[in-house]
């Protein structure tokens, strides 16, 4: 599709610096949450020693999103979308400052600790469905520009996961796990900072009273859809498989390569490259492919290098395979929030999206906890087999769904 010579709508062009801003934001606050994912733990196990301790510090951090995910879009649609992450963002930065305030004033207990995450856990539960709804207010009605912002976003998070905790590594070793727990303090600041100055107040209001919704409206919004039925099938079935892949990835170096931990390295490295050079190309093509068919282009493109991990391919086969497999999880996800965004009324948008967003972080630790079972029991090779059949399943699922509704023209 030749995209030369098409004018923007004036409402879009005078967005663009908001828009500019709510990216900067959401990197700074992604890429200092990256860096406590691991300094955090780091500063369990250094004054403690207990792993178990550690689990369930984290245990505590995410358990909100499980327990209070729908509600999330509830305050979303109560607040709007720039209030929402602005009270957040100005909420979770004394909150993670207080960590090493009370660690250097010897007063950081577990309880103290855990009362701290959890209220970070809480505060981050409307988060990220209300960048998405943000991102869709800034970026107009155009589903194709929708799916750039969106591919923006994953850009974002994936490379804030990419080099967020290599960086928190590297600062660790020169001043220690409590002081790294700043930057991300700071990152929520600049974060609040950024929307509050140049994220006009109008953008991602919420709807008016009479407009509101029940809590689960979502959800009903997404059964009573012929199309999204499908859909968050195949996309609850990706993220559980892709969890079990988690751990799959260091068992395959563990027992395919004599324990070679480089190759581990390797692996999740190549993974996480690929998921970044995914959300280049998927803002690059987004305006050649309309959202639901690269969504279901992405698909294939995600499970069929999984049938090379049943192969005894060498390890840089292998590190290509997860890289090109990778690279359509943006692929897929930016085109996915953008039919969200479009398909949806504004006065259930962010309910729909917080649904789904709640949905797959339930599926997430179900997939870590079933990929452990069954590789304890069924062996690595079966697993693997098991998840590149499955996931298989689930992208003919979708492409089905996709040619489905083309055919009838919706």
């Amino acid at each position: 599709m030749d995209t030369t010579g098409i004018t923007e709508p004036p409402e879009v062009v005078r967005a663009r610096p908001a828009l500019g801003a709510m990216y900067v934001a959401c990197g700074a606050s992604a890429f200092g949450t990256q860096m406590t994912l691991l300094a955090l733990p780091w500063l369990i196990l250094a004054t403690t020693g207990s792993a178990t301790w550690t689990g369930l510090v984290f245990a505590v951090q995410v358990l909100p999103m499980a327990v209070l995910g729908f509600a999330g879009g509830e305050v979303i649609q109560r607040f709007g979308a720039r209030r929402t992450m602005l009270v957040a963002d100005a909420a979770r930065a004394p909150l993670i400052a207080l960590v090493p305030v009370l660690s250097s004033m010897d007063m950081l207990g577990l309880p103290a600790l855990m009362v701290i995450v959890a209220a970070v856990g809480v505060l981050g539960v409307p988060y990220f469905a209300a960048q998405r709804v943000l991102a869709g207010e800034l970026a107009g009605a155009d589903p194709k520009a929708l799916t750039r912002a969106n591919s923006v976003l994953e850009g974002c998070f994936n490379a804030a996961s990419f080099a967020g905790p290599a960086v928190a590594g590297l600062l660790i070793w020169l001043m220690g796990a409590q002081n790294v727990l700043w930057f991300d303090a700071g990152s929520f600041a600049v974060s609040c900072l950024l929307l509050w100055r140049f994220v006009p107040r109008g953008a991602g209001d919420a709807p008016p009273a009479k407009a509101r919704t029940s809590v689960l409206a979502g959800v009903r919004a997404l059964l009573a859809d012929d199309f999204m039925r499908p859909v968050m099938v195949s996309t609850v079935t990706f993220g559980f498989l892709l969890r079990i892949l988690g751990i799959a990835l260091p068992l395959l170096a563990f027992d395919r390569f004599g324990g070679n931990a480089g190759v581990g390295g390797l692996l999740v490295a190549g993974f996480g490259a690929g998921a970044l050079l995914g959300s280049l190309i998927s803002y690059l093509v987004a305006n050649r492919f309309s959202p639901a068919k690269l969504m279901a282009l992405s698909a294939v493109q995600l499970v069929l290098p999984l049938w090379t991990l049943l192969t005894p391919a060498p390890a840089g086969v292998l590190v290509v395979a997860l890289a090109v497999s990778a690279a359509a999880l943006p692929l897929s996800n930016a085109p996915f929030f953008s039919i969200l965004a479009t398909r949806f009324p504004g006065e259930v948008r962010a309910k729909v999206i917080q649904s789904v967003i709640t949905i797959s972080n339930i599926a997430g630790p179900l997939g870590f906890l079933a990929g452990g079972v069954a590789m304890d029991r069924l062996g690595l090779a079966t697993t693997l087999l098991i998840l590149a059949a499955l996931s298989s399943l689930a992208a003919v699922n979708l492409v089905v769904a996709v040619r489905r509704t083309d055919k009838e023209g919706a």
